[in-house]
């Protein structure tokens, strides 16, 4: 199923209308939108972590690893936790750095307070955002927030380079947004993307969602920069909001840069999308289906989703833009081994 899963993959970028719909663009100030409607026959059912939250039916706990959670699923359905997701509380904020879809059934069952009931439990790869905090100045507990990671955190998220490239991304964006030292003295990335809440919430009043849409690709000054689609319409709802916030940064970063005419983004986004080439590599997922990660043959796009019975639960694929500048190193292969998903 690794390499059917992807091919899946493959053929997205081969021919997307084969999988996707695309709707009418949606425009304001330099960001255009693109809904993404996915063909009914590849829908899955699952909730979101941020819906299993709201009905109590999901717990996130921390280990002594700064680069594990636990979660434990408390229900009778699929939990999704995205790829992106930031979560706040414990010593340290984190992000969870792959897509995970939480079964029914389970690996562990852990006892329960309540006798007949069954609790699920799974260790997930977590990297940190905020890098100058170990303590409790907050919840012991955990909580998703509404804080997705933009474009560049998320890059480097997905990188085999590990942790050290998502801190320092961070601080690049501090710096080109000029925000103080005073402001998130911890270096939170959640703290800091706070300062342009309501810049990015008006681009959210702008975007509408339309019937059955699950995801957006994005135009920012007429360059695309990256796609986020679900195989649930009402996932995509759910999680719509933070997502378009997360790409809207990217307006924010490039306000002055000049603006490319595009005559027809459905058009412009599928001759892109076909001239991608990319490098894959796949592996069992930590609960369901198979994770495939794709790095681009230039080293400047870079993508993640989760195959699970041959639709795609997750897709995630973005561009590096401007921020921190990795020194070059020879022969570095994409690939998440999976012995690296626990380690700072």
């Amino acid at each position: 199923m690794k390499n059917g899963s992807i091919q899946i993959v493959k053929t997205l970028f081969e021919n997307p209308l084969s999988y996707l719909k695309l709707d009418t663009p949606q425009v304001y100030n330099a960001m255009t939108v693109i809904p993404i409607i996915v063909q009914d026959d590849k829908f899955i059912d699952f909730i979101s972590i941020k819906e299993a939250e709201e009905l109590e039916l999901i717990d996130i706990i921390e280990t002594e690893s700064v680069g594990q959670l636990e979660v434990i699923n408390k229900s009778d359905k699929q939990i999704l936790i995205p790829f992106g997701m930031t979560v706040h509380g414990g010593k340290q904020d984190r992000t969870i750095w792959e897509p995970i879809l939480l079964p029914i059934g389970g690996k562990q069952n852990v006892v329960s307070e309540n006798p007949g009931t069954v609790k699920q439990k799974y260790t997930i790869p977590a990297k940190c955002v905020e890098q100058s905090r170990w303590n409790y100045t907050k919840s012991r507990g955990f909580k998703s927030s509404n804080t997705r990671l933009h474009p560049n955190v998320a890059f480097e998220a997905i990188s085999a380079a590990g942790q050290s490239g998502v801190w320092d991304e961070i601080q690049s964006h501090r710096a080109e947004m000029n925000y103080s030292l005073s402001i998130a003295p911890t270096q939170s990335y959640l703290e800091i993307t706070k300062e342009s809440e309501k810049q990015t919430g008006d681009f959210v009043k702008h975007f509408k969602n339309i019937e059955n849409q699950c995801g957006i690709a994005v135009f920012i000054n007429g360059e695309f920069i990256g796609i986020e689609f679900y195989a649930n319409p009402k996932v995509w709802k759910t999680m719509s909001n933070d997502i378009i916030k997360a790409f809207s940064i990217e307006v924010l970063r490039f306000k002055d840069k000049p603006k490319h005419k595009v005559n027809e983004f459905h058009d412009e986004l599928l001759k892109i999308l076909a001239r991608l080439s990319f490098n894959y590599t796949t592996r069992d997922g930590i609960a369901l289906g198979n994770v495939v990660e794709f790095n681009s043959n230039d080293n400047k796009w870079r993508g993640i989703t989760l195959i699970h019975d041959k639709s795609i639960a997750q897709f995630y694929l973005v561009s590096k833009r401007g921020g921190y500048q990795e020194q070059p190193r020879s022969n570095i292969q994409f690939q998440t081994v999976i012995n690296q998903r626990y380690q700072v």
